[in-house]
């Protein structure tokens, strides 16, 4: 190596948003390579039906998770203090408690009714889905704290302990009785292996100060997570939910196991670029609203550009062969998951092109623009799972519904994305 690479490798190295960006890029492989390593004996061990079940299980308890903490996590890193900071903990844990309660007793109720497939799963499956969520809680707030004291390596590190112990679980389960409660039960233990962890990031750390009026008035100052992400997250949670269970309630489990393993093959780019890069991004985008807020848009409609463009290159061997690759990967049951996937390739690619920098709403003005693709999301959902049930759509098409409605939905999350990111320049422009 010559003196001149090495000084300009020592430079790029030197810049804290590269060092984070790498490490969290490195610590994120790492997990989601335990996670696909897992994958090829999950498939073989357990059935498409057993896969099916955890999978509506594993998406109830992401949709419930949003809100674990009521969405003040979200204020956690932005608090003008310590001490508020710890106000809105304590709030976030009093939450997780509350939420664990009721999406536990929620999830059994629900499981009396033929609702979007639960009627198959038992009712004390609510202990699962309410420990799950609690659990999720204690992540949320733990994250939060990480990204204030900006150790999101931190982050990096509790998600590759999640993963290891997950897969580790779900692998050793299934050899003895492969059953998707194994599968649920090691999603549970593996979140609270990864709060355990995060319970580093001062999230534990002195307790906060009790005082009503006070906790009244750190609530009231940051309403506006709750109350404008609130509905969004709550859009995108129904036609989350409604995708997967409308598979499960018009095809039953097999086919929604087909489904979710489709799914949970395709999210693992997103989740990698997600996690490597979404943290380290937002504070981009944070120093740049205070510093040169006019280069807010191009840095959003570049930074999705390459996303999609290096979605785009690494994935088109699944448009050619991804019955073969799944049936390789993960058994001779789950050549229709490859197909599927070569189905749902343009929206997930649009997908991993905004999930990271999408977080401009959150700086943005004009952050109510989050529900225009929320709103859609669940529109497109709803309209398809009528068209699927009265004109007996077959599976394959009403996969090809869902990719067009995930099409249009991101279509319009990247284009809200540059109108936010543009108000974000307005309003400092107008303060100045």
């Amino acid at each position: 190596m010559s003196a001149l690479t090495k000084r300009l490798l020592d430079r790029f190295r030197s810049y804290p948003l590269v060092r984070v960006v790498g490490g969290m890029m490195a610590l994120t492989l790492v997990g989601q390579g335990l996670y696909v390593l897992a994958g090829p004996f999950i498939g073989r061990i357990y059935s498409p039906e057993e896969i099916g079940y955890y999978g509506l299980f594993a998406t109830v308890v992401a949709v419930l998770g949003l809100f674990a903490c009521g969405l003040y996590d979200l204020a956690i890193p932005a608090a003008k203090d310590d001490d508020e900071a710890r106000r809105l903990g304590s709030v976030c844990m009093a939450f997780g408690a509350t939420m664990g309660i009721l999406a536990g007793l929620g999830f059994a109720a629900a499981t009396a009714f033929p609702l979007l497939g639960l009627a198959d799963l038992p009712a004390w499956s609510g202990l699962l889905v309410g420990a799950a969520v609690a659990a999720q809680a204690w992540v949320l707030l733990g994250q939060g704290w990480a990204i204030r004291n900006n150790d999101v390596l931190l982050i990096g590190q509790a998600h590759v302990l999640m993963n290891g112990v997950r897969s580790v679980l779900q692998v050793a389960g299934g050899f003895v009785l492969p059953l998707w409660t194994f599968l649920a039960a090691s999603e549970v233990l593996a979140r609270g292996a990864q709060a355990a962890r995060l319970a580093r990031s001062g999230a534990c750390e002195r307790r906060a100060d009790s005082n009503v009026g006070v906790i009244k008035s750190t609530l009231r100052s940051h309403k506006r997570f709750p109350l404008i992400f609130g509905p969004a997250f709550t859009l995108d949670a129904a036609a989350t939910l409604l995708q997967t269970g409308m598979i499960g309630a018009l095809f039953g489990a097999s086919d929604m196991g087909q489904y979710f393993l489709m799914r949970r093959t395709l999210d693992l780019p997103v989740a990698f670029a997600f996690r490597s890069l979404s943290d380290a991004l937002f504070a981009r985008q944070l120093s740049l609203t205070r510093e040169t807020p006019e280069k807010l848009v191009g840095f959003f409609i570049k930074t999705a550009g390459a996303l999609a463009l290096g979605g785009a290159v690494f994935s088109w061997p699944l448009l050619i062969w991804g019955p073969d690759l799944f049936k390789l990967f993960y058994g001779p049951e789950w050549g229709v998951a490859g197909g599927l996937a070569a189905i749902m390739i343009v929206p997930i690619i649009l997908n991993l092109a905004v999930a990271p920098v999408a977080r401009i709403f959150q700086l943005s003005s004009a952050p109510q623009l989050r529900l225009v693709p929320s709103t859609i999301s669940v529109a497109g959902s709803l309209l398809l799972l009528w068209v699927a049930h009265w004109h007996k759509l077959s599976f394959v098409e009403t996969v090809i519904g869902i990719a067009l409605v995930t099409t249009v939905h991101y279509i319009a999350y990247f284009l809200v994305g540059i109108m936010a990111s543009k108000r974000m320049e307005l309003r400092v422009n107008d303060d100045q």
